[in-house]
């Protein structure tokens, strides 16, 4: 009888996932996203994403220059 329960217990985890994953409530579609957000959406939106990327990074690059790091933590 114990090792039933040990065998049951060994195959819930994979078969949850597999109901979960089919359900729709897994990583695959976590947040409410559908299958657009997965895959990156239109090209637009993947250029609007860059620009607005590109635009954040040259901003913490330009911190960055301006406030020089201090190597002395004492």
């Amino acid at each position: 009888m114990r090792e039933l329960l040990v065998i049951a217990l060994v195959l819930a985890c994979p078969l949850m996932m597999i109901m979960m994953m089919r359900g729709g409530h897994g990583h695959g579609r976590h947040g409410g996203h559908g299958r657009d957000a997965a895959s990156g959406g239109t090209t637009d939106d993947l250029r609007r994403r860059r620009d607005e990327l590109d635009a954040l990074i040259a901003e913490r690059e330009q911190s960055a220059r301006a406030a020089p790091v201090s190597t002395d933590t004492l």
